[in-house]
């Protein structure tokens, strides 16, 4: 911890940063076009999950994103759910950017 391996330390006070309700809706805030800080009274259990955010139109993206180039594949947004419909996902994959 004292030497911020790894960005260790950096990363722990940044999280404990994050139990301030005005640091943490100030997060948010950043994150949305508006947002009603009313809903931030009550503090619950946190869950996480990952999502992929459109930094440029700041909306969660809902849908795979698939990115790459001649050389590779990247499957974003790929979340738990992604493995119910990974075969055909992963045969659509093939059809459509490695067999081309």
């Amino acid at each position: 911890f004292l030497t911020n391996a790894f960005g260790f330390r950096d990363l722990a006070i940044e999280e404990i940063k994050k139990y301030r309700r005005s640091y943490f809706t100030g997060l948010a805030k950043k994150m949305v076009y508006e947002i009603d800080e009313t809903g931030f009274k009550e503090w619950t259990t946190p869950g996480i999950r990952a999502q992929l955010l459109n930094i440029n139109t700041k909306e969660l993206v809902l849908d795979f994103v698939v990115e790459g180039d001649k050389d590779s594949v990247h499957i974003l947004n790929a979340v738990s759910p992604a493995f119910t419909g990974s075969f055909p996902f992963c045969a659509w994959v093939i059809d459509n950017f490695v067999i081309k």
